[in-house]
């Protein structure tokens, strides 16, 4: 049952990344705009949280997650992690699609641990465990370097863009508490 729901949402995810609207069930997406983002300098990582919501909150700060976008609880344990969420929303018109993840690197069980060793091998992960099984789906992910978050970014549009604004984000994660 898990591995069809995961299968479902995965897909549904990829859609709305790749139709290349900015409306989900009718509604418009909340959107960031890359020339609107604030100093970073003047966001310090120190005053949020070190767990998913004060990464969440760092990461609105700096203007990489629109403030009126809500997350979606995703079904963290499946991938071994402690705690994650799934964001929807605009970058300037294009459509995004991110998901992070937050593992107890002190305590984590094995499936977290084969999760976060395929994305530090490959930069992905299957969701059923095994490369070359007939269903399988493989999510192309980041892990921080603290082993902490992961995150999985997928942004639409123009190539070069897109790639710019994943490494500045995944760039943005890897400084939330090194």
């Amino acid at each position: 049952m898990k591995k069809i729901i995961l299968t479902v949402i995965s897909i549904i995810a990829a859609a709305v990344c790749l139709c290349g609207c900015m409306k989900v069930g009718g509604q418009s997406l909340p959107g960031v705009t890359t020339e609107s983002a604030p100093d970073p300098k003047t966001v310090k990582a120190s005053d949020y949280d070190n767990n998913l919501d004060g990464l969440e909150k760092y990461l609105t700060a700096l203007g990489y997650i629109p403030s009126d976008c809500k997350p979606t609880e995703m079904m963290y344990g499946v991938i071994g992690a402690k705690d994650g969420d799934r964001y929807v929303f605009a970058v300037d018109d294009v459509p995004a699609y991110v998901e992070l993840y937050e593992y107890d690197t002190e305590k984590m069980n094995d499936e977290g641990k084969r999760v976060t060793g395929e994305v530090k091998k490959d930069g992905k992960y299957y969701v059923f465990g095994e490369d070359g099984i007939a269903g399988d789906v493989a999510i192309e992910a980041s892990l921080s370097d603290n082993g902490k978050y992961l995150v999985s970014y997928t942004l639409g549009g123009n190539k070069d863009t897109a790639e710019q604004r994943k490494k500045d984000f995944i760039k943005a994660v890897n400084e939330y508490y090194k």
